[in-house]
């Protein structure tokens, strides 16, 4: 009887073993064995327990100024290479374009809730549907078609997606006001928008899995723009991303801390609000005179809160 009850016991942990075995899909070696290893001690992410932190609240009555203003960072400035880098994401570590990228999530069919929508518009009012995403995030060019003896035998389309790492500025719209009922004066993000720079090299219009003659080369730098956020929406993905801290990797900072409170980047301003609606461009040919312009508006912002202060 003991030996029945024994052999019995074996054959259900058997049975048991290879039924957990069943619901393995695909090879062990595939996959994670551990957290990406970047410290000696266990690391703690930042988006396993951060949240954005909520703006005091606004009343429109207590609003008695405000002024809006657009504002360019340009990634290639040395001060915002953490906004660029890494260039290819490494464990935890992500550029603030792929963590965009990742929210947006445009390649994933089955994910519906959590995706992060991007407008069409500046006021954030009409949303791009997947499928209009998917063509601004790619572009489709014609090019010939090579059999195995180099000869064209046809046209056909490739299909190029676009990196993160090709996203060299953004374009951001915020609001400086004054609040009477905390008597400050402060600053809020209101969309920011992504701009794309790519370079493409044609030769002849044809396509070459071998660099062609440097002569028949053809490679014009153009921007496109990604579409505009709506940066409360955004904030969630970017308290939750780890950003590289300059000057100690020990103290974490997340992008919503970098961008929203401490504003530790360097932009320069195209555009006030105005009764003409204009850029600074459209009325100022001279780049060097558009950033004396881009100074101004900032000493006039500058001026006035000291000047509440003054007695």
């Amino acid at each position: 009887m003991k030996k029945f009850t024994l052999l019995s016991m074996v054959l259900l942990a058997a049975c048991f073993a290879f039924a957990q075995d069943d619901e393995v899909e695909g090879s062990t070696l595939d996959q994670p064995v551990r957290k990406p290893v970047e410290t000696v001690w266990e690391q703690v992410n930042v988006g396993d327990f951060a949240e954005p932190i909520a703006f005091p609240p606004v009343r429109q009555a207590d609003v008695m100024y405000y002024w809006t203003i657009w504002r360019t960072i340009d990634l290639r400035e040395k001060i915002n290479h953490p906004l660029y880098f890494p260039t290819e994401t490494r464990g935890t570590w992500r550029s603030l374009g792929q963590t965009i990228f990742d929210a947006i999530d445009i390649f994933n069919p089955e994910r519906t809730d959590g995706v992060l929508p991007i407008y069409s518009d500046e006021m954030c009012t009409t949303p791009y549907s997947r499928e209009e995403l998917q063509g601004i995030v790619t572009q489709t060019s014609t090019i010939d078609d090579i059999d195995e003896e180099g000869e064209v035998i046809g046209t056909k389309e490739l299909i190029q997606q676009f990196e993160p790492k090709e996203i060299i500025s953004y374009r951001i719209k915020e609001v400086w006001y004054f609040d009477k009922q905390y008597s400050t004066f402060r600053v809020q993000i209101l969309e920011i928008e992504p701009i794309i720079e790519y370079e493409r090299q044609t030769a002849n219009n044809s396509y070459y899995d071998e660099e062609p003659d440097e002569e028949a080369v053809e490679a014009t730098k153009t921007k496109k723009r990604l579409g505009y956020i709506y940066y409360s929406e955004l904030r969630p993905f970017l308290a939750k991303q780890e950003v590289f801290n300059v000057k100690n990797n020990a103290a974490r900072l997340s992008f919503d801390d970098l961008i929203t409170w401490k504003r530790d980047f360097s932009s320069l301003i195209y555009k006030e609000s105005n009764v003409y609606d204009r850029d600074i461009a459209e009325y100022i040919a001279n780049s060097r005179d558009q950033r004396i312009e881009s100074e101004k508006i900032t000493d006039k912002l500058r001026t006035f809160e000291n000047d509440l202060w003054e007695f």
